[in-house]
């Protein structure tokens, strides 16, 4: 069974107990349950354990509102499940917890029913499961996309002095054809493109940031360092 953390923030105290009755009787999830009646105890509670993974709050709260929880709490942490519920149905009230970030909302009506309240959990967790993975998979295809910009700076990089000293090796392969200042010039290309390839790989472990955005023919390239990083970057 799954263990899930729960923050309840409820000033009532027969809703607040009607809502760990709910939670404690779940076959799908083993919730471990805080119950607190204001938004100043519930912000003592998420600074001593951190954060919860599911917030069930009440909007009309003595002292701070629950609408100035929500605000705070939700630019602190993007990933917690927040369901608001309230006696009210006013359409400017939800309009204003989903604004500010709610998951869902439930009117104290709707908890006659207790799977509303489960259902609602179910969602929110179901919904940031999905926002977890989606996440994965666009910084895995962020890394692909790395890669292959990667490969294709090599291979601009490489391709010219690969061409150069592929023709001279063609000239030299029949010396005869050549006189021996055309075989010195052909002998001196290969070496120089030779060393050109060296140096690419020489930069290549240093190759950590963009230095130059170009692009060759639609094709996004990077440019290699000019030189390696200070001692402290390569580390």
């Amino acid at each position: 069974m799954t263990t899930c953390s729960v923050l309840i923030v409820e000033d009532e105290p027969s809703i607040a107990l009607s809502f760990q009755h709910i939670l404690r009787n779940s076959v799908d999830y083993n919730y471990q349950i805080t119950s607190v009646t204001s938004a100043e105890e519930a912000f003592k509670k998420w600074e001593q354990t951190g954060p919860y993974e599911v917030l069930l709050l009440d909007i009309y709260l003595p002292g701070q509102s629950g609408l100035e929880f929500l605000k705070v709490v939700r630019s602190m942490d993007s990933n917690a499940v927040i369901i608001c519920i309230s006696g009210t149905q006013d359409y400017r009230v939800v309009h204003d917890v989903f604004k500010l970030g709610a998951d869902d909302f439930i009117s104290k009506l709707e908890l006659t029913n207790h799977y509303v309240l489960e259902k609602a959990i179910f969602a929110g967790i179901a919904k940031r499961q999905y926002q977890r993975k989606r996440e994965r998979a666009e910084i895995a295809t962020q890394r692909l996309d790395a890669i292959t910009t990667i490969i294709r700076t090599i291979h601009h990089e490489l391709n010219n002095p690969m061409a150069i000293v592929k023709l001279a090796a063609s000239k030299i392969a029949d010396p005869n054809a050549l006189s021996d200042e055309e075989f010195r010039q052909y002998i001196s290309q290969v070496v120089e493109n030779i060393d050109r390839m060296s140096e690419v790989l020489r930069r290549l472990p240093y190759f950590h940031e963009e230095t130059l955005n170009t692009h060759l023919r639609g094709l996004k390239l990077f440019a290699l360092p000019d030189s390696p990083p200070p001692s402290n970057q390569q580390q």
